[in-house]
Order: C-alpha cells, then structure tokens, then sequence
C-alpha cells in the first residue's frame, strides 16, 4: 500500500549517489595533480620539503586540480547516455557541431589549458627565461618576451585538439549496460572490497591506454600547431601581445619578434608539460566515465531503497523526460526485477495508486520503450514507401453530377471532306493539285542529306551522354571511397541503429532494460503476485514482444545497402545485416519471450490469446539445431 507522505522525487536519490561518485573520482584525480606538483616545483632544496603536502607542492596542486575539477564540471554538465545516431556522417556533424555545448567544451577546455600554462610559467626560476619581458643586458631597452607567448599559443592549441578528440569520440557518453534476465554473479562480486578492487584495476588498466593516446596528442598539437604560429599566427598574436604589454611596461612603439632561442629547452617544456596536461585530461574523462558507470547501488541496495515511497521514487524516475534520469530508473528498475527479492514482491503488492497499481505503471512504461520500436519502423517503412514513389499524381475522374443529354463534343475531323470534281478538267486539276500538295508537305521538304546528319548527330549525342554518365560513375565512386567522401557514405549500420534504437542517442540500454524488466516480473509473478493482478498483462506483453520482433526481422530483411556503404558492401551477403546493436535488441526480445512462453504455455488459452497467437509466438524464439538445418536442407 502506498504511503501517505508525498513521494520523493528520484533525483533525490540519484543525485546525492552521482556526488558521492563525483568525490571518490576527485580523489584519484587530486592524487595525480600532486604528483605534477611535484615534477613542478624546484629540486635546488631538500627533496623532503618539495614532498611535503603543506608546502608549496600543497598549494601548487590545489591550483593545479582547478583545470581537472573544470573539466568535471563540463561532463556533469553534458553527459548523456547511449551513442549518437544519424544516417550519415555528415549529419552527426551538422546536429553537434553547431550547439552550446561545442563551444562550451572548447571554452573549458581553453580555460583549463591557459590555468595550467600559468601555473607552470609561473613555477619555473629565473633560468627558464620565462619571464614576461627580457631585460637584457643593462644598456638595452626591456624588450618584450615571445617564449612564453609561443609556450601559451602552445597549451591552447592543444585545447582546441582536445576538443575536437572530445566531441569526436563523444566522452559526453556514460555507458549503461543493457541487462539480460536473471543474470548470474559470482560470490562476493557485490562486495564493496571486490568493488574498489575492479574500480581500481580498471583505472590502472586505463592508465596504461591514455599514457600513449596524450603522447599522440601532445605530438601531433606541437607539430601541427608550431607550423600554423610560424607560417600565419606569429605576426598577428604577435602585434595583440604587444599592444596590450605596452599599457603594463614601457616599449617601443613598434617591435618585431625577439625569437625563441634556446629553442630546444623550449620545446622540451612543452613535450613534457604538454602530455602531462593531456594525460590529466584523459584521467579526469576515464574516472569520470568509471565511477558515473557504476549500478545505481547503496549499500548494496537500489538507491531508492532510503525513500519511504520506494516504488513512488521508482516510478517518478521512470517517468521522467530527463534521458539521464530515465535511463538509470530503468537499469534500477532491471536489478531490482532480477536481484532483489524483496523489492520487486513490493511491486505486486502496490495496489492503492491514483494512477493504477504499481506493476500496471511499469509495464505501461515498459511497453512504450518496445512499442517505440515498432512506431519508428513503421514511420521509416512509410518514408521509404513515399521516396520510392515516381510520376506525377494522377487527377481523378470528374463526378458527372448530372446526366448526360447529349453526345459529347468530336474531337476528330469536324469538316466534311471536299466533294470530288465532276468534269473531265476539274478531275485533271484536283489530280494536279494533289500531286503538288504532296511533294510540298513539310515531311519532305527536307533535304535527305540535312536528315541524314541529324541522324548521325543523334547518335554522336547519345553515345556522349553514356560516356559522360560512365565517367561521373567513375569518378563519383572514387570521391565515396576517398577520405573526403567518407562524410557523405550511407552506412546500413547507423540506418538500422537509429530506427531500432532512436535518436539522437541510442536507447538500447533503456530498450534491454525494460525488456528485462517485463520479462522477470512476468515469469515471477507466478509464485509472487498474491493478488494475481498482473496475470491480465501478461497477453499484451506477448503480444507486444512478438510484434516487435516480426517488425525488426521484416524491417532487416527489406533493409537495402546503399552503393556508398563501402564498408558494408565488403563484407559477404550473409554478414551484410548484421547490426550488433539491433541483434542484441533482437535476442534480448526473444529470450524473454521464450522465457514468458515457457512459463505461462499452459494458461495462455484461458487468459484470452487465440491458439493461432500462441503458435505464432513460439516460431518466433524456435532455434533450429544444427540437425534440423541440415535435415530442411536435404528436403528443399
């Protein structure tokens, strides 16, 4: 029965669990900021001094975890789940390209590699030589410094590389499992020891794959970015550096570049602190990633387990617009169905709600992720039935409203034919006349040679048109294949995903989830639903897993590779199709339906389903053996 004290929103438990997994990120990053401290600070002292954390290696990495905590602060701010999903390349690249969040990640990004550039400039002794103006020896005017302009030019390009590797690769994606019904565990996996123990060894392991990628990155920004400051940029961030130092020192009022000697110290400083702030931005992405990622557990309990309306909680997450939110009330929900006992009994005891039991709002919920499926087939069946469509409409018939009185009007010669002549000289002059009229009609006048020409040039015309078409067929399938029209390639793979899994971010997890959850709450429901209030859905699930399954294969099997699907056109004719996201809805569809099948075979005719769905419904999950393929083989 449902309490009487208002229900809780479900943020009021995911967002506390997401700041305590905000926290036990930091710490990882925070470690790895006072390590950087260090390699910063100067050695010239005691080496116990330049370790101690209350020292200025203390201080150093607290303003060194500035630009890791910016970064966090950008993917609380933007993260998402599931992939992205459009048609064609160039299409992901005008839906994302062009949003606040591109230039919200450029300008974190900028800001955090201009913060990190200053600490270190900052940091460094006299000797660097990275001082803002060069005093030179003491006859000389105080000239202006370019080794720490190029240095910072440096540190922001890499930002802007960064950037284009973030939303190239969408770190803005935490990763939600799909679950399959009644998963097995190991003993002890849900232990808060065997947690920070994977926890661990997967940061490790990630250790180990960013340490290069940030090498990569600091390589290709030095190379790429000193060849764009040498051949465009100098002069011009040269001359803004200038006019701004002139109101700060007393210079000149024109100066050229002062130069970069020693130039190799210099580089050295960028190819070291350069993959250090790469390789921080990659940990903080990577803790991030692992620690969002994990089950929505407290204590080894689901996160709404706190509320004094858990089922309330539940269904408010459920329910919500946010894609974040009703993402993890659905993976929630899954574990609950399929791990904890006690929670989902509640589920078919929750009679007493305003809107309907508490199993019929999630099996409502639940049906529309998979009735959703079925909606974007049918849309895209219907779009592709339009685009095949060719002529011009034809007008229809006009209604005769009143009866015809007359015989509609001639179309053909009106005008009687002229009567023959009946004296012997009018009969010579109608022959005369006819003759001339027939050496005269514009059908000969022509010259025979102007037609033959006209023939040739015919043929001329039509032979180019087919070499001119041959050509740009050629060169067309050249450009598709080439990098530049990589953009441009339709790809079966992103069709497919984007019509089962929607867009624009996958819902295959939310879609397997819910799956899940149908599945295990209508097997247990035989020994748990005191009430037997959930026995009346159980058709419509059937019902609904089965359509969804005839509309995938059908929409798979009608499915037709486009001429720019290189990739796919590569591959043999039985793997051309084969989509691993849409085959994993797929299975998933079929496992709980057979899992549904064998559960409720026997009561089925007497819960309303006609003997023709049932028999429907099992051809749908029959797996042939190996024999039985051989064996219908040998009969074809």
């Amino acid at each position: 029965m449902a309490p009487a004290v208002p229900t809780r929103p479900y943020r009021d438990f995911m967002t506390p669990a997401l700041h305590r997994r905000f926290m036990s990120a930091s710490l990882y990053t925070y470690g790895l900021c006072y390590l950087i401290a260090i390699w910063m600070g100067k050695w010239d002292s005691s080496v116990l001094w330049s370790l101690i954390p209350f020292s200025s290696v203390g201080i150093r990495s607290l303003l060194l975890f500035i630009p890791a905590l910016s970064i966090y602060v950008l993917r609380v701010s933007q993260w998402h789940v599931g992939r992205r999903n459009t048609a064609r390349p160039v299409e992901t690249f005008l839906t994302f390209a062009f949003r606040k969040n591109t230039l919200a990640t450029l300008a974190i990004y900028s800001f955090s590699a201009w913060f990190y550039s200053e600490i270190y400039i900052w940091s460094q002794p006299r000797s660097a030589r990275l001082d803002f103006t060069d005093h030179g020896k003491l006859y000389e005017r105080i000239k202006l410094n370019e080794r720490p302009l190029y240095l910072r030019y440096l540190f922001i390009f890499l930002s802007v590389v960064q950037t284009v590797i973030h939303l190239w690769n969408d770190y803005d994606n935490i990763e939600v499992p799909g679950l399959r019904p009644k998963q097995e565990r190991k003993d002890g996996e849900s232990s808060p020891t065997a947690k920070a123990k994977a926890i661990h060894d997967r940061l490790l392991q990630k250790l180990w794959q960013i340490v290069p990628r940030a090498f990569a990155t600091m390589l290709s920004t030095y190379g790429v970015g000193s060849v764009v400051y040498f051949l465009g940029l100098r002069w011009v961030l040269w001359q803004w550096h200038y006019w701004g130092a002139r109101f700060l020192v007393s210079l000149a009022k024109t100066s050229k570049p002062t130069g970069l000697p020693p130039f190799f110290t210099l580089s050295a400083m960028f190819v070291a602190e350069g993959t250090l702030l790469a390789l921080l931005w990659e940990f903080a992405n990577s803790t991030f990633d692992i620690y969002i990622s994990e089950e929505p557990l407290k204590k080894d309990k689901p996160i709404t387990s706190e509320s004094k309306d858990p089922n309330g909680s539940l269904l408010n997450g459920l329910k919500s617009k946010k894609q974040q939110v009703n993402n993890i009330a659905l993976w929630e929900l899954a574990m609950i169905t399929d791990r904890f006992d006690d929670r989902r009994k509640s589920i078919y005891g929750d009679l007493d709600r305003k809107k309907g039991p508490t199993c019929k709002q999630v099996t409502e919920l639940c049906l529309a992720e998979i009735n959703h499926i079925t909606k974007r087939i049918e849309d895209a069946s219907l779009g592709a039935h339009k685009s095949h469509e060719n002529g011009k409409p034809t007008r229809a018939s006009p209604v005769e409203l009143v009866s015809r009185i007359s015989q509609p009007l001639r179309q053909d010669q009106v005008a009687a034919p002229e009567p023959l002549p009946t004296t012997r000289m009018g009969r010579i002059e109608w022959k005369t006349s006819q003759i001339a009229r027939a050496h005269s009609s514009p059908q000969n006048a022509a010259d025979s040679k102007a037609r033959e020409y006209l023939k040739k040039g015919q043929v001329q015309l039509n032979e180019g048109a087919r070499q001119a078409e041959s050509l740009w067929t050629v060169y067309k399938t050249k450009l598709v294949a080439s990098p530049l029209g990589w953009p441009w390639r339709s790809c079966v793979r992103r069709h497919a995903n984007a019509v089962i899994n929607g867009t624009p971010y996958s819902r295959q997890s939310a879609i397997m989830n819910a799956i899940t959850s149908l599945t295990n709450l209508t097997v247990a429901s035989l020994k748990e639903d005191e009430y037997g209030q959930f026995n009346g859905q159980v058709p419509e699930i059937i019902r609904t897993f089965s359509l969804a399954i005839k509309k995938i294969e059908t929409y798979m099997q009608g499915l037709d590779v486009h001429w720019t699907d290189l990739d796919c056109l590569a591959r043999q004719d039985t793997e051309r199709k084969k989509i691993p996201e849409v085959q994993a809805v797929l299975e998933s569809l079929k496992e709980g339906l057979e899992k549904i099948l064998r559960a409720f075979n026997e009561y089925l005719s007497n819960m309303g389903m006609s003997r023709q769905e049932i028999l429907e419904a099992k051809k749908l999950v029959t797996r042939e053996t190996p024999h039985m393929v051989e064996a219908n083989r040998g009969a074809a």
